[in-house]
């Protein structure tokens, strides 16, 4: 339905808001720009006021301007289209699930010492904002899967209805796509039809969301960071745009495929976190710390050679992250669990940079023997076993 998404943002600003006062100290102190802080924002405590009226845009204006956080062309797009800033939390929400999952197993596990200020709008909490801030090969992820995410969680508003500023792509056969089998299916015979995903509005949206800030002060400024920024937001879009599928369903008799209907549908968001991990991994490049109008290879005999699209970009060489460092946001790997005698990221020697690990011995409870009784239920035992967990020093 159209006014389930009215009903959900009232939920998201005005529990956020209810529990912030109109007026306060005024010389509460400033907080960096960091829209992460969305994340934080959702509840379902509160039922939107019963007298309010979609016409009344001030109010909406002042519950965006309390979104501490959001830069000054992000608070006006928020009073401009509200209804889609719960798409953009739940896109941040799901993008940092995704990158714990990415990476819960290497020494920086996308997790942060984040700052928490009290403002007269309440308490601001910078979530992953000194990484976020450290133009280093993390840094360039994040950019890229908040982008992404994004793109994803807005394409998804404007398919079900819920943001009445789009719906299905309209031109579908104009975007760029793969089939979804072998190079004989491009020769069918089909026609687009059911709801292809828009994913051209949620990149129009993301571009604007995100990039229109970082030009403005690469401009005033000329600090390479920000060109960085939005190249690794072109990368985290292109992970979706480039990776389109047409999807089809057949039509004839008696279940024969004489004609098919197809539409373009974007892959799971897993699917694209695993995509941009791949590109963390093997496709990151370092680039110089000056720029006029466009990012340079640090590599002196690559220079010309311009950064693609799947290539993410940082300037700075990441940190070890095996050390606390909570000036720099850094928690370092001490307690961490790892996996003794493995050879991958996880294991004891790498995840513990070298001081050691202790080990304990656990009781933990399993399912076991578990048998399919018909029908239509599996039965398990509980088993218990003694297991050997090791973390670093």
């Amino acid at each position: 339905m159209q006014f389930s998404i009215f009903q959900l943002f009232l939920f998201v600003l005005l529990v956020y808001a209810q529990h912030i006062p109109l007026s306060g100290n005024q010389n509460s102190p400033q907080v960096p720009y960091n829209w992460l802080t969305l994340a934080f924002v959702g509840s379902n405590d509160y039922l939107p006021r019963p007298h309010y009226h979609s016409s009344d845009r001030d109010h909406f204006k002042e519950l965006c301007r309390r979104l501490d956080g959001l830069n000054p062309n992000q608070q006006a797009m928020c009073a401009e289209n509200p209804f889609s800033i719960p798409f953009v939390a739940r896109g941040v929400r799901e993008a940092i699930r995704e990158c714990e999952n990415k990476f819960k197993f290497e020494r920086w596990n996308c997790s942060s010492r984040d700052e928490v200020t009290e403002t007269r709008h309440g308490k601001f909490q910078d979530i992953l904002g000194k990484t976020l801030r450290s133009s280093n090969k993390e840094a360039a992820f994040l950019s890229a899967i908040m982008a992404a995410s994004i793109v994803h969680s807005i394409t998804k508003g404007c398919n079900t209805g819920n943001l009445t500023e789009c719906g299905c792509d309209s031109k579908p056969g104009m975007q760029r796509y793969q089939a979804d089998s072998d190079s004989a299916m491009s020769r069918d015979q089909f026609s687009w039809g059911g709801c292809s995903d828009n994913v051209p509005y949620g990149i129009r949206y993301a571009r604007r969301f995100l990039d229109e800030w970082e030009v403005q002060q690469f401009e005033e400024t000329k600090n390479v960071a920000h060109l960085v920024r939005r190249h690794n937001n072109f990368v985290g879009r292109e992970a979706i745009a480039q990776n389109i599928r047409r999807q089809c369903r057949c039509h004839g008799v008696s279940g024969s495929c004489e004609f098919k209907t197809c539409w373009l549908q974007m892959q799971k968001f897993s699917q694209v976190s695993d995509l941009l991990k791949k590109r963390y991994d093997h496709f990151a490049v370092q680039v110089t710390r000056k720029a006029t109008k466009r990012l340079r290879r640090k590599e002196r005999t690559e220079r010309k050679i311009p950064l693609r699209g799947n290539e993410m970009a940082y300037v700075h060489r990441s940190p070890s992250y095996c050390e606390r460092n909570l000036t720099a946001g850094i928690l370092g790997t001490s307690g961490r669990e790892c996996i003794h005698n493995s050879y991958s990221s996880e294991s004891c020697d790498l995840l513990c940079c070298g001081r050691g690990y202790n080990t304990r011995l656990e009781i933990r409870q399993t399912q076991c023997e578990c048998k399919f009784v018909w029908c239509c239920e599996v039965k398990c035992k509980t088993c218990t076993e003694e297991v050997a967990v090791h973390t670093c020093k």
